[in-house]
């Protein structure tokens, strides 16, 4: 009878373990493709056409943010089911492309002013939106800290609407249309062209999400927590870490590593409601990993031209879903950042200027 105890306990101690060894195991890392490339920092041509890091928060006051006033139009068009989202448009009957912007989680069009600043004074016409759940567009909960989605198909069919319904209106029709698309951006942007390889004639994907990074805990145990919540009821809550908004200074824990690009946006982002994303629900973490998921697994799909910019630094997404990503698509190039963290567009100007003449130089290309 002892003899059977011991064996009972044993056997649940080893179960115990071989869960708890699943749970903690860490991911297979993915290796980077053999073409993958480091961005060159040498690239610093034409700097004078960036701002400065000095002085940059006044210049974006007093040059920028008048420059795209005087040709910015604003609206709304319907998304996939009928609700109001918010857009940004930079148009030039002269212009030789158009570019389309698609922002992060708990971005919105704010924070793309410099970037959009630079595309547009390059000769380009810029659109930009704001996805559901974002900004100034239709907000599926009340607590305007929260972010939650159903689906990222929610994401990437308004981003479908918005290019046919709202960009394609305003082109000639011999007018090429890339996209600059950022972390969440990216992965819905990723979603668009494995459905529709026709969508753009290039993309730029910067720190794309097809990976989720769980701020050190093991996937497979953030997972059990994020699927226990669901389960329980609890898919409206705020992930663990997040909470509703909190004004403070905290450059040193940002994914930024220039403190003036830090300066400014955050400034905006205290200065108006709209703009106080904080944090997603257990509902829309459960998505963008199902998201991140489907994009890697339709990756042979995938056949865009595209710069791929990964950030070395990088604790948001993975690197391994975008080398992943990177080897079993086509025409993707990889391009690793290696003193960038995940917000590439707010580095410091040794690599800012790099990574935006890198940019524009792929797509001037492909204009021809």
């Amino acid at each position: 009878m002892k003899k059977n105890k011991v064996r009972a306990l044993l056997g649940v101690g080893a179960v115990i373990l071989a869960t708890g060894g699943y749970l903690l195991w860490p991911e297979k890392k993915v290796p980077a493709p053999e073409n993958t490339m480091i961005l060159d920092k040498t690239k610093i041509e034409n700097s004078e056409f960036y701002l400065e890091e000095d002085n940059l928060e006044e210049n974006m006051k007093n040059v920028v943010e008048p420059y795209l006033n005087e040709r910015k139009t604003t609206g709304y068009f319907k998304g996939y089911d009928g609700e109001e989202l918010y857009y940004e448009q930079y148009l030039s009957e002269e212009a030789k492309g158009h570019i389309v912007v698609v922002h992060g989680f708990t971005d919105a069009t704010y924070k793309f002013r410099e970037v959009m600043y630079y595309f547009v004074k390059s000769g380009y016409s810029v659109s930009a939106l704001d996805h559901r759940g974002h900004g100034y567009s239709y907000r599926p909960v009340e607590n305007l800290s929260k972010v939650s989605i159903e689906s990222f198909d929610e994401y990437k069919d308004d981003l479908k609407i918005f290019v046919s319904d709202v960009v394609r209106t305003t082109m000639k029709s011999d007018e090429k249309l890339f996209v600059y698309a950022h972390s969440m951006g990216g992965g819905i942007t990723a979603l668009l062209l494995e459905e529709d390889q026709t969508a753009f004639d290039a993309a730029v994907l910067t720190s794309p999400m097809m990976e989720i990074e769980f701020s050190g805990i093991p996937n497979h145990m953030a997972m059990l927590i994020t699927n226990g919540a669901n389960l329980i009821g609890k898919e409206e809550k705020y992930t663990i870490g997040s909470s509703d908004y909190v004004e403070k200074y905290d450059f040193e824990n940002s994914s930024y590593t220039s403190e003036a690009r830090y300066d400014y946006v955050s400034h905006l982002g205290a200065s108006d409601e709209r703009y106080r994303m904080s944090g997603g629900n257990y509902k829309w973490l459960s998505a963008a990993v199902d998201a991140a998921k489907t994009i890697r697994e339709n990756a042979e799909k995938y056949t865009t031209d595209t710069l791929l910019f990964q950030a070395k630094l990088d604790t948001t997404v993975g690197p391994n879903g975008q080398n992943e990503f990177a080897t079993k698509a086509s025409n993707v190039q990889l391009i690793v950042v290696e003193d960038a963290k995940h917000s590439i567009l707010f580095t410091d100007n040794s690599t800012f200027i790099p990574y935006m003449n890198t940019i524009l130089e792929f797509y001037e290309e492909h204009l021809k």
